[in-house]
């Protein structure tokens, strides 16, 4: 009788340890995964603001549009004899690289969309031409990871249309000085 009140602790105390071991090593894992979230957030977070990413989206807004109005390069983009070095394919290809990364989970969406869904928003309007005529080719696959990114920050901005600043929080006083000069320059 002893020795079976003995066996039966042993396995309790056995499956204790055993259970004990597998909840630690959820939580190690919600911790490692929380840790590479965070440093993937804020490695795409830097991406999208170092110089060469902003000089990108510059010489896409001031060249693009003349460069569309050029029936030559809208063939040249329809023929996919294009240069994927130009500002504007790598700025959608790395905005296609971050909604990919979203769409599965590897980086925290809301996070990303709090920071940086009006640029993910200017971004692909401003490529959506060019968007259109690559794709002409080459099929809606091109860039839809951009694309889910830019349906996911258009969803967070009309969720959150003055932003997502706690309401409980204060607000500070954000005087517009030039509020009147302004006005009176747009309407000379």
């Amino acid at each position: 009788m002893q020795l079976e009140v003995i066996n039966t602790a042993a396995a309790v105390g056995t499956f204790l340890v055993i259970a004990t071991t597998a909840i630690a090593a959820v939580i190690q894992l919600r911790h490692l995964r929380a840790s590479n979230q965070l440093q993937g957030l804020l490695t795409a977070l830097a991406r999208i603001e170092d110089a060469e990413f902003n000089t990108w989206f510059t010489d896409s807004q001031e060249k693009l549009p003349a460069l569309l109005g050029d029936p030559a390069f809208r063939r040249s983009l329809d023929d996919g004899r294009y240069d994927r070095n130009a500002p504007w394919v790598k700025l959608a290809n790395s905005y296609d690289a971050i909604g990919n990364l979203i769409k599965n989970g590897l980086l925290p969406e809301d996070a990303f969309l709090d920071n940086s869904c009006y640029r993910v928003v200017s971004a692909w309007e401003m490529l959506v031409d060019l968007t259109a005529i690559v794709r002409r080719r080459a099929g809606s696959a091109v860039w839809e990871n951009f694309e889910y990114v830019y349906i996911r920050s258009k969803r967070w901005m009309n969720k959150n249309p003055n932003g997502n600043y706690p309401a409980h929080e204060e607000r500070a006083h954000v005087p517009d000085r030039y509020l009147e000069e302004d006005r009176r320059l747009r309407e000379a």
